[in-house]
């Protein structure tokens, strides 16, 4: 039995642990007697599995906390994070232990996937035809996730050449067994990133034909893709694209479908009693017994009275007729959470407080506000109102009410450019240690504060194992 079998098994015994059926090793049956048709053979199998997609989701070294890391450290919001290596130094090799890791876990999840893909298509009509659908929009969302990360970790951004015809990741769109793991054909090439991007859209738009607008329970509302989370992220690639209007168009859609909101503070969100909030419309759900582990958690990492590797004092400095003192996003997210922070004095994020059983944030209702925003602004030939408002909605929630803190007007800008800029930095301070900064820097073709746009070493490293195995694998420039 090769390993991604032996790890499809582990996934399935997750999954039964799961559900409250157990995987009791007196009762069991042995793994060995566990085939591929067995994992698809009924409605309650099949449903099973389409859980263990999301266990595949919480990758130690990816999407279970990481790859929004890797994001952040490499921003201008952190101090450089010395557990993670040269990563937030810019100083990375081909043979970068984290890259490979941050590869490999990526294409794992994206095993997960295909495999439960592949699976579903050879079992026709052993569920309901809605609930078949379903679950494939399930799964094409949590491919576009993955392919939306490993893209932005190891290529250049999209508008880095004028067609995004840069190399971009390999696309596996398959699961290969044991018996073609190791074809020629399985020596893939590297996708330009506008493929990548081609087929990130039509994943998501798959799945938001398939998937639901909710679910009946809170928790899976917010741990299970829905519709308005296929939506939100597609306005987020939209943006990364520069198809402004399509970004606007795309957030106003979960607007309007009035089904999420702002909660009454930005801690909300993070908060382990109430992780299932109508603000929060995707998350990688955590708790304690199917965390990675202690070093891998995001919680432990970020939290001060834990790992502590990631401190955020550039986040904290920043002038606080910018950064409001009594902004919540300082005064309760923020440890401590005094203006100005000294020279001498760490600040830690309290977005993740809960340590290895915090929640990993993929799309809130605030970023969609600010989606739109962005997307209105940037295609009005004018100062655009709505966009605005929206930015309004999104900083009032975190400013208190008094006549020190007024809302922006058209008045406040002296240009177009002017509002794109309020809405990006309101981004920065909403969005902070979320995954977004780093990349949002990079698609304005702005630098960070320890490296220039365009450099070579502003992406990973392709893992130099996998370019020694794969012949047809080039590796970034510079490594």
């Amino acid at each position: 039995m090769n390993h991604n079998s032996k790890l499809r098994l582990a996934a399935f015994c997750a999954m039964l642990l799961a559900s409250g059926t157990g995987c009791d090793v007196l009762t069991q049956d042995p793994p060995t007697a566990l085939t591929q048709e067995d994992a698809f053979a009924n409605a309650d199998r099949i449903s099973k599995s389409a859980i263990g997609m999301y266990n595949g989701l919480q990758n130690a070294e990816f999407l279970g906390g990481r790859a929004l890391i890797y994001s952040d450290i490499r921003s201008d919001d952190t101090n450089p994070a010395g557990f993670f290596g040269n990563v937030s130094t810019f100083n990375q090799q081909a043979n970068d232990g984290i890259a490979t890791n941050a590869w490999t876990g990526g294409y794992n999840s994206l095993y997960a996937v295909n495999y439960f893909l592949q699976q579903i298509a050879k079992n026709p009509g052993k569920t309901t035809p809605a609930l078949e659908a379903q679950y494939i929009g399930e799964a094409k969302f949590i491919r576009a996730l993955v392919y939306f990360h490993l893209v932005n970790l190891f290529a250049q951004p999209y508008n880095f050449t004028a067609d995004a015809s840069h190399a971009g990741v390999p696309l596996q769109l398959t699961a290969p067994d044991a018996s073609t793991a190791f074809d020629a054909s399985q020596n893939l090439s590297r996708a330009t990133v506008r493929q990548v991007y081609t087929q990130i859209e039509q994943d998501l738009n798959d799945a938001i034909i398939a998937l639901p607008e909710t679910y009946g329970t809170a928790y899976d509302r917010t741990a299970r893709a829905t519709k308005d989370a296929a939506r939100t992220l597609l306005s987020r690639v939209y943006l990364y694209k520069g198809q402004y209007a399509e970004a606007a168009t795309m957030a106003n859609t979960v607007i309007t479908g009035a089904r999420h909101s702002l909660s009454a503070t930005p801690a909300v969100p993070f908060t382990a009693a109430t992780f299932s909030n109508p603000e929060s419309i995707f998350s990688v759900a955590m708790n304690l017994s199917d965390n990675p582990n202690t070093n891998n958690a995001i919680g432990q990492h970020y939290g001060r009275l834990r790992r502590a590797d990631i401190s955020v004092t550039p986040y904290a400095r920043i002038d606080s007729t910018q950064f409001r003192s009594k902004d919540r996003r300082r005064t309760l997210l923020l440890d401590p959470s005094t203006f100005p922070a000294s020279a001498t004095t760490n600040i830690f994020t309290l977005k993740y407080n809960n340590g290895s059983a915090d929640n990993v944030p993929i799309a809130r209702y605030s970023e969609v506000l600010l989606n739109r925003a962005e997307g209105l602004a940037q295609t009005d030939a004018g100062i655009s109102a709505e966009a605005i408002t929206l930015l309004n909605t999104v900083r009032r929630r975190s400013l208190p009410t008094i006549p020190a803190y007024p809302n922006y007007t058209a008045a406040s800008f002296a240009n177009k450019q002017a509002l794109i800029d309020a809405i990006l930095f309101e981004r920065r301070l909403e969005l902070a240690f979320e995954g977004h900064r780093y990349y949002d820097l990079m698609r304005y073709k702005r630098n960070s504060s320890r490296i220039n746009y365009g450099e070579q070493k502003a992406i990973f490293p392709i893992p130099n194992v996998d370019i020694q195995q794969n012949p047809n694998l080039v590796q970034n420039p510079g490594y």
